[in-house]
């Protein structure tokens, strides 16, 4: 935006918001007759929080995923090639585009939840749909729901989990990890993962959901539904330290 206004030229008062975090590209957009090895070219495309220009961002994210091999300024001769594997969109070697969440909704101080990188995901799928007469957006989502998540979050858990009983005298020749309660607000991403997920190793994960998040009652009734539900997570950790046996009140 700062090295090459033009390229979204709506926001003219933002320039001297961006001009507080820019920093010089390392070499300039691809123009006229430019070769395309003097012109910058981006690898990968990563979304890891709620873009806070939303037009500026699908606009240089469109931009790159209609260009030649990710040289930003061009356009991908392959774009609507009938010729070509799907038409020939994100067939020219553009960019690959990762999102770091799905969640459409958030909690905030706000009452009402507002809605999140998921709403952006779906915004810019839809302009793309529109610009490509309906050709599925390729791109790849991380974080809840999805199983690599909670397996990683197995894996690192087993491995905390390891180490206090080594701290504690007890050796590593411990029993298995039996139970997980995954607490959250959220049932389309924190529930829904953790009801669909299947441990390797056999370990249990119980849903738990709080009502002091995303979820409202008066929004009517989840889809995915959790194994257990409380008020907040102080009533959670009380629910699980119950469920497993442990006398004691958090304070």
């Amino acid at each position: 935006m700062c090295a090459h206004p033009a390229i979204w030229p709506f926001d003219p008062l933002m320039e001297e918001i961006y001009k507080k975090t820019a920093r010089p590209l390392p070499k300039p957009l691809h123009q006229g007759s430019m070769p395309l090895s003097d012109c910058l070219k981006v690898d990968a495309m990563f979304v890891f929080n709620d873009p806070r220009d939303w037009a500026l961002d699908i606009q240089i994210i469109l931009d790159l995923l209609l260009s030649q091999n990710g040289i930003l300024g061009t356009y991908s001769t392959c774009n609507g090639d009938g010729s070509v594997r799907n038409q020939g969109w994100q067939e020219d070697g553009q960019p690959p585009l990762f999102f770091s969440n799905a969640d459409l909704f958030w909690s905030t101080t706000y009452h009402q939840p507002r809605i999140a990188q998921g709403a952006f995901q779906a915004a810019l799928a839809g302009v793309w749909s529109r610009v490509t007469s309906g050709t599925n957006l390729r791109r790849t989502v991380i974080g809840k729901p999805f199983p690599e998540t909670y397996r990683y979050a197995e894996r690192v858990l087993k491995g905390h989990r390891a180490d206090v009983l080594i701290r504690g005298g007890h050796g590593d020749n411990h029993t298995p990890l039996k139970r997980v309660y995954m607490v959250g607000d959220n049932p389309e991403s924190d529930i829904r993962g953790a009801n669909e997920f299947k441990s390797q190793s056999g370990t249990d994960w119980h849903s738990i959901l709080v009502r002091t998040g995303v979820y409202r009652e008066e929004r009517g009734e989840v889809v995915h539904k959790p194994r257990t539900t409380v008020y907040d997570v102080k009533s959670a950790v009380q629910w699980a330290l119950e469920n497993e046996g442990l006398d004691g009140k958090l304070e």
